[in-house]
């Protein structure tokens, strides 16, 4: 049988003494590499990957092969240069068989070949190799097509990056080949799939026990056995319990569905952590829907990664479920109405995935009665509450508009549990939020309410809900929070206002006022940006621009300031696709003659920053977005080929007596060709009530950086102003009784650039689960992994993790690699560990019973150590050592800079 679209990379490996390294063939679309990641090895269909993905693999510690058909043409129509090359056709797979000794063939092949290595594949996998047999009768005619197949494989080893090759089968010419064999992959050891018919079947005893036999020559000659059985991944225990016999047998095992369009078993199991939203796309963008605006947040805190879609263009035809945890729908009645699909699709998922319905239940009375609902008629007269579960308590009260029919739905008792419940004057009664074993409801008006001040409230506990509808199990989370163990903290300032006068004797620039009281006096990391068209000689001011280039000058010099473009015009609204009122600001500064260009507002500002203000030794290379910072895709896009971070945008803003969770943005909005990072926590305009009032509100931000610290730590510690910040006393008073409070905390100081390079990553890391029950982290730019108290205590004796700090939420991981293995325990280990620091991690490198260790800190260095009684620590710069409490030690330094060393431990 063939392989469809297989590529398998082989490493020789003991196979008693642990299992193999992990391998995946995946060949349906790739979106992202969120779960691709979690394998050692990749196999992909190289047209369905961009290059990028690749780099992002490659990030993770992944080892990425294509997929490579030598002995079919697959295309649809064969080119007329190949026409005489195919004497036959595969009918199974509506393939074209190949004569291998065709020159054209095999200037084809070497071709493909090269076009892969020089996209940065690590290697190749080679399929169809027994092809020849379609067209080819006589044993002298197969001899010399393996002849020529021994030859094309010598070639392909012979390109410049020398790719590593797999090869499916092949086993006749195995001794013909001079190239080296990294692994011989084989399918249907045990179980099969049969595609005219999408079947599976177990393999007959005869050709189980023939395949064994080739395969055990395989590993006589030193080469890695690769075994690919087919189990679908709705039975991941047998796909389990099949990985570990193919183990136990001396086989590298991959275990998926017969199409291989799902994340299968290997020596890992990923843990699906996607959970899908949809939204009408008719009603507004994805990043401003309900699906990203309010679910996003609470799903991503719980380590899962919210996927927002429009139920108009998705194609539920082709949906891999292997990769969703849950579902939801925050849509209007219309949008089921409008997309009967989606009811039909649900259909076929439901009570096998977790189903959640906000403000509409379906259109579909048939998928209704499956759930034990009954939606008919509407309420009369005056609603009110019958029953809230403690779900309302504290909240918002629950109204009902006039305006606005209630739809009467009934469940079944027996099969559905009410939680909230209302009645109109008739005694009517109706569930309006209820939950089952399928997932649940939760309905308008519910669960988001508006306020007459254009706001919206949570009427209940956002994070209560997923919990308890989502039933999303507790898994180590993704976290950008935190670094070292201890909460980051950011300071960036937008240009605005650079060139406006402060109210301060000799009315000097904001600028001015900010370098003197500010930039010089907190020398943390701050992110510094200028506006060109306010500073630069083709924008507003051009007689004033000699000097306020020399103020700027003069803050990017200083060497704990980070350098950044907050865009040449200071567009008001990035998303000119749709009409939008600018009538308070117009759309952009107005710089005489100029029209809005993209590429201006981008690379040419950050062009002029690094030619006209940086210093030598630096560059700006990050783009603050301005005004509603709402860019598409597109937008962001030229940002990401120009290899610039980006960050902006979002809504959180908290303080007490408005801290609704609908005000607390998630971290970023997520594209396949580009990621928008938000700013933690917004500037100082809504607190200053758009500066119409209270010039020192933005002392509130304390406030709002401890609501988002307790009892969940959900956002940085994240200092975030305008240059206006510096016009008014108050208002500058305001700003550093902010930083002398973050100062006072136990942080880690970081650039913005720098949290920007983490947040990115978010969605993009991988949890799995060993076949021995490790969990497995894998990490393309995060340093922080919260693990939820419930699940257990990190054992720090695994060489990959450095530590963890107890927060107010959990366990705080200290990542050390790539790819990290945990143990977790019910009771707290005893073993050293660092406990936290104010600075990156660079290297915590274990060696016997000592660990190499360095961090890179941008202030005065700090660290804590736990349980190190038995050990000493050596270091290349002076630390003064305190003990504290609960065996911890606290080492310091009076400066900054890369501190490195050693520490040894007898009970390592």
């Amino acid at each position: 049988m063939r392989l469809t679209l297989l590529l398998l990379l082989s490493i020789t490996f003991n196979v008693c003494a642990k299992a193999p390294p992990s391998i995946v063939f995946y060949y349906n679309d790739v979106d992202s590499v969120r779960e691709l990641i979690n394998y050692d090895r990749v196999v992909v269909n190289a047209k369905l990957i961009t290059d990028k993905q690749i780099q992002t693999l490659h990030t993770a510690g992944s080892l990425v092969f294509a997929y490579l058909s030598v002995g079919e043409y697959d295309g649809e129509v064969l080119p007329a240069a190949l026409a005489d090359a195919s004497p036959a056709k595969n009918e199974n797979w509506q393939s074209h068989a190949m004569i291998l000794t065709n020159p054209a063939w095999q200037k084809h092949l070497l071709s493909e070949a090269k076009k892969m290595t020089d996209r940065g594949f690590d290697g190749l996998f080679l399929d169809t190799l027994d092809s020849y047999y379609l067209f080819a009768d006589s044993k002298k005619e197969q001899n010399i097509q393996q002849q020529a197949l021994a030859k094309i494989i010598d070639s392909f080893h012979q390109l410049p990056n020398q790719p590593k090759l797999i090869i499916n089968r092949g086993f006749e010419v195995l001794a013909e080949v001079d190239a080296p064999i990294y692994a011989v992959a084989a399918e249907s050891l045990y179980d099969s799939y049969h595609p005219i018919d999408q079947t599976y079947h177990k393999v007959s005893e005869s050709d189980r026990i023939w395949l064994a036999g080739k395969l055990e020559e395989v590993k006589k000659l030193g080469i890695e056995a690769i075994a690919i059985d087919y189990i679908p991944a709705s039975d991941r225990d047998r796909q389990k319990s099949a990985a570990q016999r193919l183990i136990r047998e001396g086989y590298t095992p991959y275990i998926s569905d017969g199409l291989l369009y799902e994340f299968g078993t290997s020596t890992i199991q990923p843990i699906t952590k996607r959970v899908l939203g949809f939204y009408d796309g008719h009603y507004g963008a994805m990043n401003s829907s309900q699906c990203h605006r309010m679910m996003a947040m609470p799903i991503e805190y719980n380590g899962y990664v919210p996927d927002c879609q429009d139920v108009n263009t998705f194609n539920f035809s082709r949906v891999d479920m292997s990769r969703y945890a849950a579902v939801f729908t925050w849509l209007e009645q219309a949008s089921f109405q409008r997309v009967p699909a989606l009811s039909q699709w649900l259909n076929t998922i439901i009570f096998k995935t977790p189903v959640l319905f906000i403000n509409q239940l379906p259109a579909d009375n048939s998928l209704l009665a499956r759930l034990g609902i009954q939606s008919s008629g509407d309420l009369n007269g005056k609603i009110t509450l019958t029953t809230d579960n403690n779900w309302l308590k504290n909240r918002y009260p629950l109204r009902f508009s006039q305006f606005e029919t209630q739809t009467k739905v009934t469940i079944d008792k027996t099969t559905v549990t009410p939680l909230i419940t209302i009645k109109d004057e008739q005694q009517n009664t109706s569930t309006l939020f209820f939950k089952a074993g399928w997932g649940g409801a939760i309905l308008n008006p519910l669960p988001v309410a508006s306020l007459a001040n254009d706001t919206e409230v949570w009427q209940i506990d956002p994070f209560r809900l997923v919990n308890e509808t989502l039933q999303l199990p507790a898994i180590p989370a993704a976290d950008v929070t935190t670094e070292s163990g201890r909460r980051i903290l950011t300071s960036h300032v937008d240009g605005d206002g650079f060139p406006s006068k402060g109210w301060f004797p000799g009315k000097p620039y904001t600028a001015e006022v900010l370098l003197e009281h500010v930039f010089k006096k907190y020398t943390f990391p701050q992110t510094v940006s200028v506006i060109e068209g306010e500073v630069g000689k083709r924008g507003l001011y051009p007689k004033e621009s000699p000097q306020l280039e020399a103020i700027a000058r003069k803050i990017f010099k200083l060497p704990h300031v980070e350098i950044a473009s907050h865009t040449f015009s200071h567009p008001f609204f990035w998303d000119f696709d749709k009409s939008v009122d600018s009538s308070s600001y117009g759309e952009n500064l107005p710089i005489p003659g100029y029209t809005v260009d993209y590429d201006n507002e981008i690379i040419g500002t950050i062009n002029y920053i690094n030619k006209n203000l940086a210093p030598k030794n630096k560059k700006a290379r990050l783009i603050l977005w301005s005004g509603k910072a709402d860019p598409k895709e597109d937008i962001l896009a030229i940002a990401e080929k120009a290899n610039l971070l980006n960050v902006n945008g979002g809504n959180t803003y908290v303080v007490r007596g408005n801290d609704n969770f609908t005000q607390v943005s998630p971290t970023i909005t997520w594209y396949p060709s580009a990621v928008h990072v938000y700013a933690p926590v917004l500037n100082e305009n809504l607190y200053t009530n758009l500066w119409t009032e209270h010039h020192d509100g933005y002392g509130r931000a304390v406030e709002t950086f401890q609501l988002l610290g307790k009892p969940r730590r959900l956002k940085t510690i994240a200092i975030y102003y305008h240059m206006y910040s510096g016009a008014y006393p108050a208002s500058l008073k305001g700003l550093t009784n902010v930083y002398d409070w973050a100062i006072k905390q136990k942080s880690t100081p970081l650039y913005l650039s720098e949290y920007a390079e983490r947040a990115r990553t978010l969605y993009e890391t991988g949890i799995a689960k060993t076949l021995s029950g490790e969990w497995q982290i894998t990490s393309t730019g995060i340093k922080s992994i919260r693990v939820p108290n419930q699940i257990g205590y990190p054992v720090t004796s695994l060489p990959e993790l450095a530590g963890w700090n107890q927060g107010p939420d959990g366990h705080y991981l200290i990542l050390n690699k790539a790819r990290t293995r945990l143990n977790l325990s019910v009771n707290n280990p005893q073993s050293p560990r660092l406990l936290s620091a104010n600075a990156p991690l660079i290297k915590w490198q274990k060696y016997g019973r000592s660990i190499q260790w360095s961090f890179n800190s941008h202030v005065p260095f700090e660290m804590e150590l736990v349980n190190i009684s038995q050990c000493t620590l050596s270091s290349d710069q002076a630390l003064t050592k305190t003990e504290m409490k609960k065996n911890t030690v606290r080492y310091q330094s009076n400066k900054a800079g890369i501190f490195q060393g050693t520490l040894t431990c007898n009970n390592i």
